[in-house]
Protein backbone atom coordinates (compact mmCIF):
# COMPACT_ATOMS: atom_id res chain seq x y z
CA UNK A 1 0.00 0.00 0.00
CA UNK A 2 1.29 3.65 -0.88
CA UNK A 3 1.82 5.76 2.26
CA UNK A 4 -0.58 8.85 2.03
CA UNK A 5 -0.02 11.56 0.23
CA UNK A 6 1.60 14.94 1.95
CA UNK A 7 -0.61 17.96 2.48
CA UNK A 8 0.02 20.61 0.27
CA UNK A 9 -0.45 24.32 1.10
CA UNK A 10 -1.43 26.54 -2.30
CA UNK A 11 -0.47 30.11 -2.12
CA UNK A 12 -2.68 31.90 -4.50
CA UNK A 13 -1.58 35.72 -5.39
CA UNK A 14 0.52 37.18 -7.89
CA UNK A 15 2.65 38.82 -5.27
CA UNK A 16 6.17 37.45 -5.52
CA UNK A 17 7.47 39.22 -2.18
CA UNK A 18 3.75 37.45 -0.13
CA UNK A 19 4.73 34.15 -2.19
CA UNK A 20 8.59 34.23 -0.90
CA UNK A 21 7.69 34.92 2.72
CA UNK A 22 4.45 32.05 3.32
CA UNK A 23 6.76 29.55 1.41
CA UNK A 24 9.53 30.60 3.97
CA UNK A 25 7.74 29.93 7.15
CA UNK A 26 5.47 27.21 5.87
CA UNK A 27 8.05 25.09 4.58
CA UNK A 28 10.18 25.75 7.70
CA UNK A 29 7.66 23.52 9.77
CA UNK A 30 7.68 20.89 6.97
CA UNK A 31 4.94 21.77 4.89
CA UNK A 32 4.91 21.28 1.24
CA UNK A 33 3.58 24.69 -0.97
CA UNK A 34 3.02 25.65 -4.48
CA UNK A 35 2.45 28.67 -5.27
CA UNK A 36 0.26 30.47 -8.17
CA UNK A 37 -0.49 33.76 -9.86
CA UNK A 38 -4.05 33.58 -10.12
CA UNK A 39 -7.42 31.26 -9.33
CA UNK A 40 -7.01 30.08 -12.81
CA UNK A 41 -3.61 28.79 -12.25
CA UNK A 42 -4.59 26.71 -9.11
CA UNK A 43 -7.31 24.79 -10.70
CA UNK A 44 -5.32 23.95 -13.27
CA UNK A 45 -2.09 22.90 -10.68
CA UNK A 46 -4.85 21.13 -8.41
CA UNK A 47 -4.01 17.68 -7.08
CA UNK A 48 -7.76 16.22 -5.91
CA UNK A 49 -5.99 13.31 -4.82
CA UNK A 50 -3.22 15.03 -2.46
CA UNK A 51 -5.21 16.57 1.12
CA UNK A 52 -4.25 20.39 1.34
CA UNK A 53 -5.51 24.13 1.56
CA UNK A 54 -5.86 27.26 0.15
CA UNK A 55 -4.22 30.87 1.05
CA UNK A 56 -5.97 33.21 -1.00
CA UNK A 57 -4.47 37.03 -1.55
CA UNK A 58 -7.75 38.83 -1.19
CA UNK A 59 -6.04 41.14 -4.14
CA UNK A 60 -6.03 37.79 -6.82
CA UNK A 61 -10.14 37.58 -5.92
CA UNK A 62 -11.67 40.39 -3.57
CA UNK A 63 -13.80 39.39 -0.63
CA UNK A 64 -16.55 40.81 -2.07
CA UNK A 65 -16.32 39.04 -5.14
CA UNK A 66 -17.90 35.38 -5.33
CA UNK A 67 -16.33 34.49 -8.52
CA UNK A 68 -13.15 32.71 -6.99
CA UNK A 69 -15.08 30.73 -4.79
CA UNK A 70 -17.92 30.00 -7.28
CA UNK A 71 -14.82 28.42 -9.86
CA UNK A 72 -14.00 26.35 -7.34
CA UNK A 73 -17.17 24.99 -6.44
CA UNK A 74 -18.00 24.53 -9.96
CA UNK A 75 -14.50 22.94 -10.60
CA UNK A 76 -16.00 20.45 -7.58
CA UNK A 77 -12.42 21.39 -5.49
CA UNK A 78 -13.52 21.47 -1.90
CA UNK A 79 -10.05 22.36 -0.12
CA UNK A 80 -10.61 25.25 3.38
CA UNK A 81 -10.15 28.56 1.89
CA UNK A 82 -7.83 31.49 4.23
CA UNK A 83 -8.12 34.86 2.70
CA UNK A 84 -5.29 37.32 3.19
CA UNK A 85 -6.04 40.85 3.43
CA UNK A 86 -5.06 44.22 4.64
CA UNK A 87 -7.58 46.31 6.57
CA UNK A 88 -10.44 43.46 6.94
CA UNK A 89 -13.63 45.12 7.48
CA UNK A 90 -16.18 42.75 9.52
CA UNK A 91 -18.32 43.29 6.75
CA UNK A 92 -16.06 42.04 4.63
CA UNK A 93 -15.39 39.20 7.01
CA UNK A 94 -18.79 37.89 6.95
CA UNK A 95 -19.18 37.81 3.60
CA UNK A 96 -16.04 35.43 3.31
CA UNK A 97 -17.31 33.78 5.76
CA UNK A 98 -20.98 33.51 4.59
CA UNK A 99 -19.48 32.51 1.03
CA UNK A 100 -17.54 29.49 2.43
CA UNK A 101 -14.06 30.98 3.63
CA UNK A 102 -12.45 28.63 6.55
CA UNK A 103 -10.61 31.95 8.14
CA UNK A 104 -9.33 35.23 7.24
CA UNK A 105 -6.20 36.69 8.28
CA UNK A 106 -5.07 40.44 8.18
CA UNK A 107 -1.69 41.45 6.81
CA UNK A 108 1.10 41.78 7.78
CA UNK A 109 0.35 38.64 9.29
CA UNK A 110 1.21 37.09 12.40
CA UNK A 111 3.31 34.28 12.00
CA UNK A 112 1.97 31.94 14.75
CA UNK A 113 -1.44 32.73 13.52
CA UNK A 114 -1.20 32.17 10.35
CA UNK A 115 0.51 28.48 10.99
CA UNK A 116 -1.96 27.72 13.26
CA UNK A 117 -4.74 28.80 10.48
CA UNK A 118 -3.09 26.66 7.97
CA UNK A 119 -2.93 23.40 10.51
CA UNK A 120 -6.53 23.90 11.27
CA UNK A 121 -7.34 24.17 7.83
CA UNK A 122 -5.10 21.14 6.91
CA UNK A 123 -7.48 19.08 10.23
CA UNK A 124 -10.13 20.52 8.43
CA UNK A 125 -9.89 19.13 4.72
CA UNK A 126 -8.37 15.85 6.04
CA UNK A 127 -12.08 15.66 8.12
CA UNK A 128 -13.54 16.42 4.46
CA UNK A 129 -11.85 14.02 2.93
CA UNK A 130 -13.01 11.25 5.36
CA UNK A 131 -16.23 12.39 5.35
CA UNK A 132 -16.68 12.32 1.28
CA UNK A 133 -14.66 8.57 1.69
CA UNK A 134 -17.60 7.32 4.09
CA UNK A 135 -20.06 8.85 1.85
CA UNK A 136 -18.86 7.09 -1.34
CA UNK A 137 -18.35 3.96 0.51
CA UNK A 138 -22.01 3.63 1.78
CA UNK A 139 -23.79 4.56 -2.03
CA UNK A 140 -21.20 1.48 -2.80
CA UNK A 141 -23.01 -0.56 -0.54
CA UNK A 142 -26.48 0.88 -1.31
CA UNK A 143 -25.72 0.21 -5.01
CA UNK A 144 -25.50 -3.43 -3.98
CA UNK A 145 -28.83 -3.92 -2.79
CA UNK A 146 -31.68 -5.40 -5.46
CA UNK A 147 -34.37 -2.88 -6.23
CA UNK A 148 -36.67 -4.97 -3.91
CA UNK A 149 -33.94 -5.09 -0.96
CA UNK A 150 -33.79 -1.12 -1.54
CA UNK A 151 -38.07 -1.40 -1.24
CA UNK A 152 -37.39 -2.92 2.07
CA UNK A 153 -35.10 -0.50 3.55
CA UNK A 154 -37.25 2.05 1.88
CA UNK A 155 -39.98 0.57 4.94
CA UNK A 156 -37.65 -0.59 7.46
CA UNK A 157 -36.54 3.23 7.81
CA UNK A 158 -40.29 4.44 7.55
CA UNK A 159 -40.61 2.58 10.91
CA UNK A 160 -42.69 -0.59 9.47
CA UNK A 161 -42.90 -3.91 11.28
CA UNK A 162 -41.86 -7.02 9.03
CA UNK A 163 -45.74 -7.67 9.36
CA UNK A 164 -46.40 -4.72 7.25
CA UNK A 165 -43.82 -4.23 5.26
CA UNK A 166 -45.03 -7.95 3.87
CA UNK A 167 -48.42 -6.44 3.57
CA UNK A 168 -47.51 -3.71 1.40
CA UNK A 169 -45.07 -5.29 -0.89
CA UNK A 170 -47.58 -8.17 -1.36
CA UNK A 171 -44.87 -10.21 0.20
CA UNK A 172 -44.32 -13.42 2.81
CA UNK A 173 -43.00 -12.38 6.13
CA UNK A 174 -40.58 -14.87 5.50
CA UNK A 175 -39.24 -13.21 2.35
CA UNK A 176 -39.21 -9.80 4.33
CA UNK A 177 -37.02 -10.59 7.01
CA UNK A 178 -34.69 -12.51 4.38
CA UNK A 179 -34.28 -9.23 2.39
CA UNK A 180 -34.06 -7.07 5.41
CA UNK A 181 -31.17 -9.78 6.71
CA UNK A 182 -29.67 -8.77 3.63
CA UNK A 183 -30.00 -5.51 3.78
CA UNK A 184 -28.20 -5.25 7.03
CA UNK A 185 -24.92 -7.21 5.95
CA UNK A 186 -24.63 -5.30 2.39
CA UNK A 187 -24.95 -2.31 4.16
CA UNK A 188 -22.55 -3.64 7.21
CA UNK A 189 -24.77 -2.27 9.24
CA UNK A 190 -25.28 -4.12 13.26
CA UNK A 191 -28.34 -1.94 14.29
CA UNK A 192 -30.96 -0.83 13.27
CA UNK A 193 -30.06 2.90 14.49
CA UNK A 194 -26.94 2.15 12.43
CA UNK A 195 -29.37 1.77 9.31
CA UNK A 196 -31.12 4.89 9.56
CA UNK A 197 -27.77 6.49 10.00
CA UNK A 198 -26.50 5.39 7.19
CA UNK A 199 -29.34 6.27 4.76
CA UNK A 200 -29.54 9.95 6.46
CA UNK A 201 -25.81 10.33 5.62
CA UNK A 202 -26.51 9.69 1.80
CA UNK A 203 -29.92 11.21 1.97
CA UNK A 204 -31.96 7.89 1.90
CA UNK A 205 -34.28 8.72 4.01
CA UNK A 206 -34.64 12.38 3.08
CA UNK A 207 -35.83 11.13 -0.22
CA UNK A 208 -38.07 8.49 1.00
CA UNK A 209 -39.78 11.11 3.00
CA UNK A 210 -40.27 13.24 0.42
CA UNK A 211 -41.88 10.93 -2.18
CA UNK A 212 -44.14 9.14 0.76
Amino acid sequence: MNPPPTSIVYIVGADPALHHALRGLLESVGLRTLACVDVAAFVAAYQPDWPGCLLLDARASGPDDPGALRRLREEGIDAPVIVLAEHASVAMVVTALRRGVLDFIEKPFNEQILLDGVHHALAVGAARRRARAQHQELLRRFDTLTAREQDVLRWVVAGLPNREIAETLNLSRKTVEIHRARVMRKMEAETLSQLIQMTVAIGILELYDSDG
